[in-house]
């Protein structure tokens, strides 16, 4: 990445990473996108910047699925040839023909699941499964705010699978994927704002904040509970902040959870979309589709 804006994205060779000791490198196949790669390369909101700078991140993607082709010292449980998964996103570097991460991170996949499919599982997977997976109260009612993008579908699902019923709000474009998810009630944010429904939540679950955190919480039961994940920065500070039913959803993501989502995947219990499947070349111009909402469910790189 160089600059900030559309256009911070660009294909580059750079040097081959190195195999450090405790570290795998993988020759990419797929790599998920997420709000975070877009967030970086445009610099908005105002925590992407930041995070961009701190981590050092000079490239983006961190949903990795691909072959073991060299083993650090010192790591056991791989081998060369192995097909693996990983959320990288300490390190970041998958959207490259290779990436290395600490060998903890990467979790083995079945042969019978393709790359693709395991590269839109873990930053979305351990969102979904942080929100919903043991979370809810009987018979919920629950609302997902942007359900049509990478991690809504997983998130719609393991809500389907508690036994709620479930609202899902995103644009037109993304009404179909959302309906497939099993979702019950469809919202487009266009032409409904959801904040004003009647109806009320026993989780919210709000994937972009775009409202004030107050007043989609007002939408809440007595013992409801809102989670945000990413949006504007006022917003996710807000969310930092008590009451305590309120609040940023705090996904612990690697190998534990994306292990769980593969596991489920595997057994035919969750199904993730994919939007858009796009070689490394267009890479930056499928990214900005991302970033206006105009793929519907998630976006995968292949190499």
């Amino acid at each position: 990445m160089r600059g900030y804006g559309p256009g911070a994205f660009a294909v580059a060779d750079v040097a081959v990473p190195s195999v450090g000791r405790g570290a795998v490198r993988v020759r990419v196949a797929a790599c998920g996108a997420n709000a975070s790669d877009w967030e970086f390369a445009t610099g908005r909101p105002l925590y992407g910047r930041l995070a961009r700078t701190l981590m050092r991140v000079r490239v983006a993607g961190s949903d990795v699925a691909g072959v073991v082709e060299a083993v650090g010292e010192g790591v056991s449980g791989f081998a060369v040839g192995d097909r693996v998964v990983a959320d990288t996103f300490e390190t970041f570097g998958g959207f490259a023909e290779l990436c290395v991460a600490k060998a903890e991170r990467w979790v083995k996949i079945p042969e019978r699941m393709d790359f693709i499919t395991a590269a839109a599982l873990p930053q979305s997977g351990a969102i979904a499964l942080t929100a919903f997976d043991g979370t809810l109260p009987q018979n919920a009612r629950v609302l997902v705010n942007g359900g049509g993008g990478g991690a809504g579908p997983l998130a719609i699902q393991v809500a389907k699978r508690a036994g709620a019923e479930v609202w899902a709000v995103d644009n037109a474009g993304k009404q179909d994927v959302m309906r497939a998810a099993g979702a019950d009630h469809l919202i487009d944010y266009r032409e409904t704002d959801f904040a004003a429904l009647d109806s009320t939540f026993d989780n919210i679950l709000d994937l972009i904040a775009t409202r004030p955190m107050r007043r989609v919480a007002a939408r809440l039961t007595p013992r409801g509970i809102y989670r945000l994940v990413g949006g504007a920065t006022q917003h996710l500070i807000a969310a930092a902040l008590p009451p305590r039913r309120t609040g940023l959803l705090i996904a612990h993501q690697g190998p534990e959870l994306t292990a769980r989502m593969v596991a489920q995947v595997a057994r035919g219990e969750i199904t993730p979309h994919i939007g858009a499947t796009v070689p490394l070349g267009d890479a930056p111009a499928a990214l900005a589709r991302m970033g206006a909402g105009d793929v519907p469910g998630k976006l995968v790189i292949t190499c």
